[in-house]
């Protein structure tokens, strides 16, 4: 005889593991290409940089307004404060209008950066954190983006 509780929990158990392996085949290896810039290059210890990334979808990706894209770095001692930079939007879009939470062309982050007048000469390599959200437009997947960026500051 064929115990149905067993085998409703063996299917409930198989629908946990096969759902997210299904979902994670939907998900491109690298959503986007992550472009960094920074100016002035060099810079003088003690001025400002403006860090510029660009997050460019790969094909068939959107990269969506809400949650906001992200830039944050952390505080480097004698280099840089920790700061963070966004753009997006505050709120999800009304039912009726999701195609508006995607960006047609997404907006580069920009973040204006202290280099720390202590600041040793040389070129250094700033890690940040940048996250985004992106869906497959085939597939309709979607799911948040999180990447080290390495901002390169060359003190002079």
């Amino acid at each position: 005889m064929i115990d149905r509780t067993r085998i409703a929990a063996f299917l409930a158990l198989l629908a946990v593991v096969a759902l997210p392996a299904a979902r994670a085949a939907d998900a491109p290896p690298e959503p986007a290409r992550i472009e960094t810039s920074v100016a002035p290059e060099p810079v003088a210890a003690g001025s400002t940089v403006t860090v510029t990334v660009k997050i460019v979808p790969a094909s068939g990706i959107k990269v969506n307004r809400y949650p906001k894209i992200k830039l944050v770095v952390a505080a480097q001692e004698n280099l840089v404060p920790a700061s963070e930079a966004a753009v997006g939007n505050d709120a999800a879009p009304p039912a009726g209008q999701l195609e508006a939470n995607y960006f047609k062309s997404v907006d580069p982050v920009r973040l204006e950066m202290k280099v720390s007048p202590s600041a040793k000469a040389g070129r250094h390599i700033v890690p940040a954190k940048l996250s985004y959200f992106y869906c497959v437009a085939a597939s309709g997947f979607c799911a948040p983006a999180r990447t080290t960026v390495e901002i390169p500051v060359t003190v002079r």
